[in-house]
């Protein structure tokens, strides 16, 4: 049994007869008709019914013939897949994302290019604080977008954008009633939420938390926005996760000493003087593009 063979049954039976199947082939008729011929010696059954002026498939062959169109489907898609390779596109691009940076207008790029290079596998993850960068910086990923909190080596930055860190409590936090005169010192007696950086060789870092407040480390901002919404404690939040409860009340925002909103710029990451292959290279020039 060869590709050649089932190509052949399925034109037979979707262009109606073994001549209009010839043509769309850019075969002799004969040609086609020991195809088939063929095929059915091989499989010890008859394909197509001839009693009438068009073939029509037997029962049997209606079977072979769902099957030979799964088989040459699969082995277009290996084909192009193959094309896909031989011309340089990467196997699977990878992004590190910064927990606090704006997921949504990364998510429509990575589904722009996946779209147009389907045979490149996308991989997203999301950091905390110096493990974005470690992962770009350790060759786990090779795009990250992260914060910057000094220069980076080795690196080659683009800014794309800020966000507010936010100090937040809900409206069920014991010292809710006093808002919006609560102190640095008021809440330094009550737990502080604080987001776990995913560093692994290196110093963990940290932002906006208070010294001597009790502290209770989660893995994400999601578990850490659960937490605040539930009154177990306060902390920071990005603006753009808490925009809503902010403005329905559930969630008040702290000011003063210490509290009040830290800015954080939002930058794009690769490594210097390292090529990128061209499904990473249209990545790194579209995240630019974005309005977030």
């Amino acid at each position: 049994m060869t590709l050649e063979q089932l190509r052949a049954l399925c034109a037979v039976v979707e262009k109606g007869g073994f001549h209009a199947a010839s043509q769309s082939l850019f075969r002799s008729q004969s040609a086609i008709s020991i195809a088939i011929k063929n095929l059915e010696q091989e499989l010890c059954i008859s394909l197509f019914d001839r009693k009438d002026y068009r073939p029509a498939l037997t029962p049997q062959g209606q079977v072979l013939y769902g099957k030979a169109k799964s088989i040459l489907s699969r082995s277009e898609d290996l084909s192009s897949t193959a094309r896909h390779f031989a011309e340089g596109e990467e196997t699977e691009v990878s992004i590190a994302l910064g927990a606090i940076a704006p997921v949504e207008e990364v998510l429509s790029v990575i589904r722009e290019v996946s779209e147009s290079a389907p045979a490149t596998r996308m991989s997203l993850q999301i950091e905390n604080m110096g493990g974005t960068l470690e992962r770009l910086l350790e060759k786990d990923v090779d795009l990250a977008i992260a914060e910057r909190f000094m220069p980076i080596a080795h690196t080659e930055e683009v800014p794309l954008t800020s966000t507010e860190m936010v100090s937040v409590i809900s409206a069920d936090f014991p010292l809710a009633i006093r808002h919006p005169a609560i102190s640095k010192s008021d809440l330094e007696q009550y737990v502080q939420v604080v987001v776990r950086d995913t560093s692994r060789n290196q110093p963990k870092q940290t932002a906006g938390v208070l010294e001597g407040a009790h502290q209770w480390l989660v893995n994400d901002f999601d578990m850490k926005k659960r937490m605040i919404l539930s009154g177990a404690g306060w902390g920071r939040m990005p603006l753009h996760r808490v925009a809503e409860e902010l403005a329905d009340g559930r969630l008040l925002a702290l000011s003063g000493k210490e509290l009040d909103p830290l800015k954080i710029d939002i930058y794009l990451f690769r490594r210097a003087n390292e090529p990128m292959g061209p499904i990473g290279e249209r990545l790194w020039q579209l995240l630019q593009k974005c309005r977030y």
